[in-house]
């Protein structure tokens, strides 16, 4: 029998409007990938999520390959400054990964998400993956392994990627979308000499979702997405 969007389970985002654009939230136990150009929002709209999740009893966890901790927290704070409050009643972590090896690195989340009993994850970035392996094959069946890890777990998880400035491509390395139940991309665009935050939900497995180019901001909230609005007035 097919499945219905009544039969689904959903996770509200905490993002305000990205909810309504994915028609009720995101369907449980999935494996999202949030990629962009640099400075798109990624960062935040991930923290959002497990802020989220942690203000509404579900522990969180936010394992950074490239940023400090204290960066990721001092970010965060700027949006919501409850971020320290959920880390002191241990509702959200923020973990360093040394990068040392693919199994270390793996062996680091499984255990981390593990004491805590996470229920939301966030991994970033899957771009130093290519650090692991010489070659694309390789790079994808890791990243397939970590969404695996994390379903297994019963965690929402997202998976930051990053789009390459200039060219049209979803991820750095072509296959990160294949390994993930759902795309969300966030953009940098450019019209007339002006700059637009935008959003496009690419796929979303289980679940139907606008797929039109969305207006976003990052205000003193964090991300905001604006479902109904055109992207440039004049189109």
């Amino acid at each position: 029998m097919e499945t219905t969007r009544k039969q689904i389970e959903r996770e509200p985002t905490g993002v305000p409007g990205l909810d309504e654009a994915l028609k009720g939230g995101l369907p449980k136990d999935i494996i999202t990938l949030v990629t962009g150009t640099p400075g798109s929002g990624k960062t935040t709209l991930s923290m959002q999520f497990l802020i989220y999740g942690a203000q509404h009893g579900e522990k969180g966890i936010y394992f950074t390959l490239e940023e400090s901790a204290a960066d990721i927290i001092e970010q965060a704070s700027l949006f919501d400054p409850s971020v320290n409050d959920l880390i002191a009643s241990n509702m959200l972590k923020i973990v360093e990964v040394p990068i040392v090896d693919y199994d270390s690195m793996k062996e680091t989340i499984s255990a981390e998400s593990d004491a805590l009993d996470a229920k939301r994850i966030v991994i970033d970035s899957v771009n130093y993956f290519q650090m692991f392996f010489p070659d694309i094959i390789s790079i994808r069946r890791a990243i397939m392994e970590v969404s695996l890890m994390l379903k297994s777990r019963h965690a929402l998880g997202i998976l930051i990627g990053e789009i390459p400035s200039g060219e049209d491509k979803l991820s750095t390395f072509g296959v990160e979308e294949f390994a993930a139940d759902g795309v969300i991309a966030l953009y940098l665009l450019e019209k007339q000499g002006t700059f637009t935050r935008a959003m496009r939900i690419v796929k979303m497995r289980n679940t139907d979702h606008i797929t039109k180019f969305m207006p976003i901001e990052i205000t003193d909230k964090g991300l905001v997405v604006y479902p109904n609005a055109e992207l440039f007035q004049d189109v």
